[in-house]
């Protein structure tokens, strides 16, 4: 089962990860799983590590969505600032002309229609100073909701730049415009890691907020990732109330402690201070739920953890990435619970 065979996976990246903290000297590529994303082998065209993560909910075919972003003459229309575009005969490399008259040259390195994925590189010399870059984008469909997932990441090594982010969040956002849809998930950060999810429920907030708030001590209903819950009741309103939950992809249980609690604007925090792994020195959780109309609503769950210093990039940027997906099966979790009116088939099939 998928879903075992995940946290499995995530088990032994968090038990690398671990190790590496304390062997620095180490590189994460000696160490690390390989990093494959459908048809690209990333470590064969970098070892850069991941800078950050893009997902755009859209509401259009796999098909419609990649044969848009991998047709090469259609750049211009997803990057601002992209005066021009010219393409090889081979269509293996195209030549960006911007609106200042600089050309960047691009090398496509993979395109697979088959697997939904796309791969391209910028040269050693680039307007973003981004150095052994690798562009991946990946399709899939969006499960039962009908429509796709459009994943962004980007690999690089040095600092971030937030004009890179930035670019490709507006890119992100085109996409959004020209589809139907919206920017449902984004990843970043090293020493301090952000990670973050949105989702549109047809469910009303107050409904939402009942669920994931007021039936605090109860997620492992509804959540995949949570096996059982053990509830501490601080008896002074909901501030200091504390949950453990145990997550087989974890190994262990997490203490999570609620910090802010806010129902007038659908919106509490809460703090993991036990059953992190070693090298995460603290974690915030914030979901917020905001009323779109009456019958619906937009969900937000932002996670944000401090690492320990020594652990490469490259290991922390595996590990981000695992948490993100987790996070993301979380909410969409949640999301079908709430419009089916009960816990999603990998629920069930993880408590068998």
């Amino acid at each position: 089962m998928r879903l075992i065979s995940t946290f499995k996976t995530t088990a032994a990246v968090i038990a690398v990860v671990t190790s590496l903290a304390g062997a620095a000297t180490v590189t994460a590529a000696q160490e690390m799983p390989p990093r494959v994303v459908g048809a690209v082998l990333v470590d064969e065209l970098t070892l850069a590590p991941m800078q950050f993560e893009i997902e755009v909910e859209l509401a259009a075919s796999t098909a419609d969505v990649f044969a848009f972003v991998s047709d090469s003459m259609n750049v211009g229309k997803i990057i601002d600032g992209v005066a021009g575009v010219e393409v090889s005969a081979d269509g293996m490399m195209r030549d960006l002309t911007l609106a200042d008259g600089t050309v960047v040259s691009e090398t496509i390195k993979v395109s697979d229609a088959s697997q939904m994925s796309f791969a391209y590189s910028l040269p050693a010399e680039n307007p973003m100073g981004l150095s052994n870059h690798l562009a991946v984008i990946q399709v899939r469909a969006a499960d039962e909701r009908g429509g796709s997932v459009l994943s962004w990441q980007h690999y690089f090594d040095g600092e971030a730049s937030a004009d890179a982010s930035a670019l490709y969040l507006a890119a992100a956002q085109r996409l959004a415009e020209r589809f139907g849809g919206y920017i449902s998930g984004e990843h970043s950060g090293f020493a301090e890691v952000t990670l973050s999810h949105t989702r549109t429920f047809d469910v009303p907030a107050t409904a939402v907020w009942a669920e994931v708030a007021e039936n605090y001590a109860n997620a492992h209903e509804w959540a995949s990732v949570i096996q059982s819950i053990e509830f501490e009741d601080a008896d002074a309103g909901a501030i200091g109330d504390v949950r453990s939950c145990f997550i087989p992809g974890l190994g262990g249980a997490t203490r999570e402690v609620i910090t802010r609690y806010d129902e007038d604007s659908f919106t509490y925090a809460y703090t993991i201070e036990e059953g992190m792994p070693p090298f995460v020195t603290s974690n915030e959780a914030v979901w917020s739920v905001t009323p779109v109309d009456e019958g619906s609503s937009e969900v937000n769950v932002t996670i944000t953890f401090s690492t320990a210093p020594g652990v490469p990039p490259g290991a922390i940027a595996f590990a981000r990435s695992n948490f993100f997906f987790f996070a993301g099966l979380g909410i969409e979790d949640l999301r079908y619970f709430l419009e089916n009116g009960e816990p999603h088939p990998r629920e069930i099939a993880s408590r068998s």
